[in-house]
């Protein structure tokens, strides 16, 4: 069954010779092990990242992004999997964690000596995970893992820029210093949690696809178990993010639903716009917040009627509110 894949992965990559082999897997194998050099760039790409999102300097958070080494472990991960080795996939994503809480913590310290700060784009871009955040990680662990294993390295600068490892945790360490709500901290690790997942994932399919997974025979016992824990290891990997990638289609299916109806509720109402929308499920109910702007004060009648369109469009018991700031319109003739 395993003999056509093989084939066709063998004509579309070339594979790397035994000393190539063991080269590369020395070199990923490192990143299982940092030393103090990967703590001293994860805590100084910290402070460059924090002080960028708080100044909205999109060009200072690049410069974090090329700095910081952790992209390295998260790899390690990759080739653990790959190669159905559990000591390494667990050594690798511990010292992801440390390197984590360590960034979290330098940007706590560094936005708590901040005496004040206003939310920046920086900033709000990286506190919810998307499809297209999902999409440029797995794209990034492709071209990371091609290039490690290819030993590409003018290649690497460029695509830690591309990968957002950095910047979320400074995000969330942000958010508990200044003490901005758990929704933003939340929202934040989940993004980072996402990409280590998406890369990991995408490292482990380029990493088997240039041979560096166990062999493809199948009457050897250690084989056979190594196999095993390597498919045990990627549905590790594959399934949260399966999860991710589908709570993210929904969100985003809710939200563009909604605003559809509500601005088709409000479109004969002149100067009336909507300016967010979220929402909380609990239990069979979704209870719909919107903030609108109106010249008008809503009755409790048109209310009921835009929450039964809701309820005919998304298929599901709502509870509507509209938080409503009133605004006077003054045109040249009055």
């Amino acid at each position: 069954m395993l003999n056509p894949i093989r084939g066709l992965i063998d004509r579309h990559f070339t594979k790397l010779t035994p000393k190539e082999k063991e080269t590369v897997i020395d070199n990923i194998k490192a990143g299982t092990c940092p030393s103090n050099d990967f703590y001293v760039m994860t805590a100084l790409a910290a402070v460059i990242a924090t002080l960028g999102i708080i100044i909205g300097n999109t060009i200072v958070v690049i410069g974090a992004m090329v700095v910081a080494p952790l992209l390295a472990p998260v790899l390690s991960c990759s080739l653990a999997g790959v190669r159905g080795e559990v000591a390494m996939f667990n050594r690798s994503i511990r010292e992801e964690i440390k390197g984590a809480l360590l960034a979290i913590a330098i940007a706590i310290i560094v936005a708590y000596i901040v005496p004040e700060y206003e939310l920046t784009q920086e900033f709000l871009m990286r506190v919810q995970p998307t499809l297209l955040n999902l999409g440029i990680a797995f794209a990034s662990g492709l071209a990371g893992a091609y290039a490690l294993a290819k030993r590409l390295d003018y290649t690497l600068p460029g695509i830690a820029i591309s990968v957002s490892l950095i910047p979320p945790l400074c995000v969330a360490g942000i958010s508990i210093g200044l003490r901005l709500g758990w929704e933003f901290t939340m929202g934040a690790l989940l993004l980072f949690v996402s990409n280590i997942i998406a890369i990991t994932l995408a490292g482990y399919i380029v990493f088997w696809m240039v041979g560096l997974g166990p062999l493809w025979y199948w009457d050897e016992e250690q084989t056979r178990k190594k196999v095993y824990t390597s498919i045990a290891l990627m549905l590790l990997v594959a399934i949260p993010l399966g999860w991710i990638m589908w709570t993210t289609l929904e969100e985003r299916y809710l939200l563009t639903e909604t605003r559809d109806v509500l601005e088709g509720q409000i479109a004969g109402i002149k100067h009336t716009t909507i300016d967010d929308i979220y929402y909380e499920a609990e239990g069979d109910v979704l209870y719909v917040v919107a903030e609108v702007e109106s010249p008008a004060m809503f009755s409790p009648q048109r209310v009921a009627e835009m929450q039964y369109a809701l309820k005919e469009r998304l298929g599901r018991d709502i509870n509507l509110e509209l938080k409503i700031t009133l605004i006077e319109t003054v045109g040249a003739e009055d």
